[in-house]
């Protein structure tokens, strides 16, 4: 994981979140003391802009260190994440 730069927390992207993990997110981000912005559909499930927030990063990555705040219990996308090669991602391979 040191090889990690948070490519994939970074810029232009969208996180998809579950209704489940749009509550949990939003419990983590009080605990925290993170300022988060979920766009919410009608059945709870959400999105979170990276461009929406401070950085234009994941609300969740801590910017100086470049470490996620809620590893241990972050969205699933986060947890699957590789899904592909990635430029400039040594943990995709790419």
């Amino acid at each position: 994981m040191h090889h990690c730069r948070a490519m994939c927390c970074r810029g232009p992207q969208c996180l998809r979140l579950t209704s489940a993990e749009v509550a949990a997110l939003r419990n983590q981000a009080v605990h925290l003391g993170v300022a988060i912005h979920i766009i919410e559909s009608p059945d709870g499930a959400g999105i979170v802009r990276f461009l929406d927030h401070p950085g234009e990063h994941c609300p969740m990555l801590d910017h100086s260190t470049s470490a996620c705040r809620i590893y241990s219990s972050r969205p699933s996308p986060c947890r699957e994440f590789p899904e592909k090669l990635r430029p400039g991602c040594a943990i995709s391979g790419g």
